[in-house]
């Protein structure tokens, strides 16, 4: 009997622990229109986003290419100084179309979250094995989440 007290005390401070460790404090669902350097509407991200101990952000959730429809995509977001510098990463195989993957940075102004973009691509068309760089650039603007 002691011995199975004494597996379960165990067993719960390791659940305890463990639970404490993957802790998130939802902040809320946060969007983003992409423009280019030429103010022309490309994308729009939608995410989650959560605080993690010791105060880093996560992002979780959809980068919308309206017609194109959605694909996912995921990051992170860390605070310096008077900005917010954003890290995304998306990606989609589009059935006999297109592979494509791309990393995306941003620094955001805290006060309203909107700012300026870089992003690097690579593309695939399918049936060929010529990849394709992209390098882009604009503007990204806070947005409702529809």
């Amino acid at each position: 009997m002691k011995k199975s007290f004494l597996l379960l005390l165990a067993g719960s401070l390791f659940f305890l622990v463990a639970t404490k460790s993957v802790a998130d404090n939802f902040q809320g669902e946060f969007c983003w229109q992409v423009f280019n350097e030429s103010n022309d509407p490309l994308w729009q991200y939608k995410f989650g986003v959560f605080e993690k101990e010791g105060g880093y952000i996560a992002l979780y959730g959809t980068i919308d290419f309206g017609d194109n429809g959605i694909s996912a995509s995921h990051g992170n977001a860390v605070f310096a100084g008077d900005s917010i510098k954003l890290t995304i990463t998306s990606g989609d195989y589009e059935e006999n179309f297109l592979v494509w993957a791309e990393t995306f940075m941003a620094k955001l102004d805290r006060t309203n979250f909107d700012g300026t973009w870089n992003a690097l691509s690579l593309e695939i068309d399918a049936g060929t094995s010529d990849v394709k760089p992209t390098f882009q650039k604009g503007t990204i603007k806070n947005i409702t989440c529809p």
